[in-house]
């Protein structure tokens, strides 16, 4: 396992409009300095905190690659008459759920949605739960213990990310702009254990109602892109877990997903449980994918 990422948001959490702008300030620089030079602080119209917030969400999101240039998720999106630079459509939504997780830049998401849930029946987490579980982690990766603090920010961070503030709380305007936080993925559930601590809920109720099957597969294509067959529990720990699928849910989108396109063939008996590719150029048709979603919402 690669190190465990954590921090580097400033305390931030993602705010909507930032991608747009940080794709058109990379894109207009012609250069993979992009949001990292010092005029992005006017350009942006932020301060030099939300400069390196935006330059974390935008590598947390699968849009800047290590070398600070556009992937080209962020071209399809963000730039030259993208898909959907404003994010109105939740397809964008999912896709950048999936990527926060796929990408592991910020590694608190891929361990919430898939690791810490991996042997629990129960769906509920805290906070002091979450953090023991990721020291634990961090410890069997032989990496240096990380302060706390941090990771108790890092947390905050998250949760703001996905869950809407209450109606009574007086906050900032700004706490309500969060992308992901319309995906309804993490439930406050107005419990508190003895010590306190909240107690919150991965919600995978009903949750692919908005998922297309054209989305869902491009995520499929993304994540296994070097391979042509993937046993269904490679593909439930994976994007199936990022997507907050139930078991139920991701054999019905896959056997969806089948039905209408014959380049997927799902295996199921007594000894195989498997999806199949039957694909050239995977690139090609996770782009035709793509269009098809764009064009019917």
């Amino acid at each position: 396992m690669s190190n465990l990422k954590f921090s580097g948001h400033d305390t931030f959490h993602c705010r909507e409009q930032w991608l747009l702008k940080g794709c058109q300030q990379v894109d207009s620089q012609g250069y993979k300095l992009g949001i990292n030079s010092s005029h992005s602080i006017v350009d942006l119209g932020v301060g030099k905190n939300m400069v390196r917030a935006i330059s974390h969400w935008m590598k947390s999101f699968g849009l800047l690659d290590k070398d600070n240039l556009l992937t080209d998720f962020s071209n399809l999106i963000f730039i030259n008459n993208g898909f959907d630079p404003f994010l109105e459509d939740p397809g964008t939504l999912w896709l950048l759920q999936y990527h926060i997780c796929h990408s592991d830049y910020a590694s608190l998401y891929r361990l919430l949605f898939v690791d810490y849930f991996l042997d629990k029946a129960s769906l509920e987490f805290s906070e002091q739960q979450l953090l023991s579980f990721i020291n634990r982690k961090i410890d069997d990766n032989n990496q240096r213990p990380i302060n706390d603090s941090t990771l108790s920010s890092d947390l905050k961070v998250l949760l703001k990310t996905y869950i809407l503030p209450g109606k009574n709380t007086k906050t900032l305007e700004d706490d309500f702009n969060a992308p992901l936080q319309s995906l309804n993925l993490i439930i406050d559930s107005g419990r508190k254990k003895d010590n306190g601590d909240k107690v919150y809920i991965i919600n995978k109720k009903n949750i692919q109602r908005d998922l297309s099957i054209e989305i869902f597969g491009f995520c499929v294509l993304n994540e296994f892109k070097h391979t042509d067959i993937i046993s269904y529990d490679n593909l439930k720990t994976t994007v199936g877990a990022y997507l907050c699928l139930t078991n139920e849910g991701l054999v019905d989108i896959v056997e969806s997903l089948c039905s209408l396109y014959n380049e997927f063939i799902f295996k199921e008996d007594s000894t195989v449980k498997q999806l199949q590719f039957k694909i050239s150029d995977k690139e090609e048709f996770m782009n035709k994918l793509l269009k098809l979603h764009y064009s019917e919402n």
